[in-house]
């Protein structure tokens, strides 16, 4: 983290030298949790799991965006974001949502809204979480309910408020019961555009090919 602090604090530092710095948004965010090994264990954790994982310990990370003039110093914001939000975000911000491809389903939602200057708020209430290939939790506001390692049956007990329970420890199949029905419809609604839109098997090739490259 210490590394992590001195490089980016040089690249603003140079972006200040070059004039831009109120022309670039600046992000730097964690891909993923910590090593579950290494993760502060009993009640001084906040959340449960680490990498790999599809608790909250696992998929929910920090991030800091740093943009002079635009965004306030100091600024703390809680909304979802997921990371395939910032491709969307980008490419508005850089004039280029021409070339977001139409042929595909696209899951990242524009947050430029939550960056400006004066709004706060951003688009996503919800967040679908996988576990390799299967699709292991639904995150809709502060409520989540697992489908991997739930009880079978009409309803299980895997239901969390996150605000309550950020640990996901205590299942609520009782106080949720009414949550049972939509989320359901948005595990339909999910499947049914996979059917439709079918993931694409990793690619391999050579690494950033494609990508044109400016002469200097």
């Amino acid at each position: 983290v210490v590394e992590l602090d001195k490089l980016v604090a040089n690249v603003i530092e140079e972006l200040k030298a070059q004039g831009i710095a109120e022309n670039t948004l600046v992000i730097a965010m964690a891909d993923n949790g910590p090593m579950e090994e290494t993760a502060p264990v009993g009640p001084w954790s906040i959340f449960r799991g680490g990498k790999g994982s599809f608790l909250e310990g696992g998929i929910r990370v920090t991030a800091w965006a740093w943009w002079p003039g635009v965004i306030e110093a100091d600024t703390v914001v809680g909304d979802i974001i997921n990371v395939s939000d910032l491709f969307t975000t980008f490419a508005r911000l850089g004039d280029a949502t021409k070339h977001i491809p139409t042929d595909r389903v696209i899951d990242g939602i524009d947050q430029t809204a939550l960056l400006l200057k004066g709004d706060a708020f951003g688009r996503r209430d919800y967040n679908i979480t996988y576990s390799g290939p299967a699709l292991a939790a639904i995150t809709k506001q502060q409520f989540k309910r697992h489908f991997m390692g739930d009880r079978p049956g009409l309803v299980g007990a895997g239901f969390y408020n996150l605000y309550w329970d950020p640990k996901e420890e205590h299942g609520m199949m009782q106080q949720m019961l009414w949550a049972w029905g939509n989320f359901e419809i948005m595990k339909q609604r999910h499947e049914d555009m996979i059917k439709k839109f079918p993931h694409t098997p990793p690619r391999h090739g050579e690494a950033l090919g494609g990508i044109e490259r400016v002469p200097e």
